[in-house]
């Protein structure tokens, strides 16, 4: 996985690939906690910056934080806005309000909700959960590892025709046969990923409420900012309305600095493993081996649109159902590509900074309990049985 709202996103990405192969250096798991620290740090306290910059420019108006931490809190908050509702609106929150367990309220988040002393929502901003990176790690990975067993299937198919074996050839079996040739292959040779098809550019995340200004207005404020530019812009129509723009930004490390000073989380962060006695120095020291820039995605939409991407026609957690219904990769190795990113994310929030060996094999076969167990030990959490031990 490619982050690119990670610092040391190169670093990271070296890493995934080894841990793809299995190669595991006793120095991983303390690096793997700096970046994971460290660059979330870095990438909320920039999305911050950034998000309440937008605002300000582009609304005029005085900024109000709702600090948000489940879909119920951010799907509550948007359907009780001030702001004048359409019929067809009125009645998705009706519907919402009489079974709002209805609209996977349970879902984790961290984020904030912008709004004006009015209770009129103006944007917000979100960190992508650990589990929603692993899951599209797991399918940009597989996109590039499917074609390498196809590859491998289409010259076995090919082989047997010359053979004159035409029929009785059973494609599940041929799938599996190909992959397991690509699992020895990575198992024997390694495996380098591909950075582009591997960057995901959507860890921090914001949506700005168009409240009349347009895009015009949106870009303005944006080219007004220092150290800020756009680099990707797309438009979406149909079910889902909005204009997608990536956004580039210099990071500032003083202020960085300074912020991470005054934070106060110091002994949160020793309880992962980092130098307590020097935490801040450890941070600064550590910033200074990373990029200089990160990216953040942007989405510029209405109010109404908002009220439909969480609890419509155009609902998130929805689309994310889809795409897991519409993955055509199977076998192993996706599986446990997601299992391992999975792991990989939760050994930087833990407190362990050694392990004896990656538990989890790109070429091995694992229930998802071998999964919650690996990341319990990291935790120290007992396993769960009814004997006691």
């Amino acid at each position: 996985m490619y982050l690119s709202a990670f610092l040391h996103r190169d670093e990271l990405f070296e890493i995934t690939n080894r841990w793809l192969c299995d190669d595991f250096k006793p120095t991983d798991p303390l690096q793997i906690t700096r970046i994971i620290t460290y660059d979330s740090f870095a990438g909320w306290e920039a999305l911050l910056h950034l998000t309440q910059s937008i605002l300000t420019r582009a609304t005029g108006r005085k900024l109000h934080e709702q600090r948000v931490k489940s879909k119920r809190e951010l799907k509550d908050f948007l359907c009780h806005s001030a702001r004048r509702q359409s019929l067809g609106i009125q009645t998705l929150i009706e519907k919402y309000t009489e079974t709002p367990e209805f609209y996977y309220v349970g879902a984790p988040m961290a984020g904030i909700v912008f709004h004006d002393e009015a209770m009129n929502v103006l944007g917000a901003c979100r960190f992508k959960k650990a589990r929603r990176i692993a899951e599209k790690s797991n399918r940009y990975a597989s996109r590039h590892i499917f074609e390498m067993v196809r590859e491998k299937g289409v010259a076995q198919m090919e082989a047997w025709e010359k053979q004159g074996v035409r029929n009785g050839i059973d494609p599940q079996e041929l799938y599996e046969q190909a992959e397991k040739q690509v699992m020895q292959e990575i198992r024997t040779k390694g495996l380098l990923l591909p950075e582009e098809p591997m960057t995901i550019k959507d860890v921090l995340g914001l949506k700005i409420v168009d409240l009349g200004f347009g895009e015009k207005g949106l870009e303005q404020a944006i080219k007004s900012l220092g150290g800020v530019e756009v680099v990707e812009k797309e438009r979406h129509s149909g079910n889902y309305n909005a204009v997608h723009y990536v956004i580039r930004m210099d990071v500032d490390f003083p202020e960085l600095c300074e912020k991470f000073r005054q934070n106060g989380k110091g002994l949160v962060y020793a309880q992962r493993g980092l130098p307590g006695d020097r935490i801040h120095q450890d941070f600064e020291d550590f910033m200074e081996t990373g990029a200089k820039d990160l990216y953040v995605d942007l989405i510029f939409t209405t109010y109404e649109e908002m009220i439909q991407s969480e609890i419509g026609r155009s609902m998130h957690e929805t689309r994310i159902f889809a795409q897991r219904s519409n993955q055509r990769v199977f076998g192993n190795i996706p599986v446990n590509i997601e299992y391992l990113m999975e792991y990989l994310l939760a050994v930087g929030l833990s407190p362990k900074v050694e392990l004896e060996d990656i538990p989890i094999k790109i070429w091995g076969r694992y229930l998802p309990e071998t999964l919650a167990y690996c990341i319990r030990k990291l935790f120290g959490m007992p396993e769960y049985s009814l004997m006691g031990f």
